[in-house]
């Protein structure tokens, strides 16, 4: 036998958050140097030959929305939620364990919620033809993708409470 079993889990652990880690960091890298490329050739443009890109509002506004809903699943990934604990500590180990569990399924249900909002809000927009003002970009896109991002994060907060 070359490893016993806990340290098996833990390499099947890292693998599953790893290839679903990755495409998320190299998305968001990817949307916020749009996002800094807009910003800053849309500043240029308008401080050096003053005319701004059209619509660039829209446009961060759309890509914006993006790196919301890829930021959320990373947020989980990496731990990164918020969770005072300051007097959890002083707290018996049982509870502890309780609270650390409640805290959890809480931001399981949040997280739940707002992908069953941004999913209706979606529908809600794209029946109703909601589009960004200067462009006519279409909001639905946008509620979806943080509908999906915040639904995959409480699936993960889920999994990783299951797995400890």
């Amino acid at each position: 036998m070359t490893s016993p079993l806990p340290e098996d889990t833990s390499a099947r652990s890292t693998d599953w958050r790893k290839r679903v880690e990755v495409p998320f960091v190299i998305a968001g890298a990817v949307l916020v140097f749009v996002l800094m490329g807009l910003s800053v050739a849309d500043a240029f443009l308008r401080s050096v030959i003053n005319s701004p890109i059209f619509g660039a509002n829209d446009y961060a506004q759309i890509i914006l929305s993006f790196i919301v809903a890829v930021s959320f699943p990373l947020c989980v990934l990496s731990g990164r939620l918020i969770a005072i604990d300051t007097l959890l500590r002083y707290f018996p180990g049982k509870l502890q364990v309780f609270l650390d569990w409640a805290s959890s399924l809480l931001g399981v249900v949040m997280l739940a919620y707002l992908a069953w909002r941004a999913f209706f809000n979606a529908l809600e927009a794209a029946s109703f033809g909601e589009t960004t003002l200067l462009l006519q970009l279409p909001y639905a896109p946008s509620y979806y993708a943080v509908a999906l991002g915040c639904g995959l994060s409480a699936m993960v907060l889920l999994l990783e409470r299951l797995a400890k």
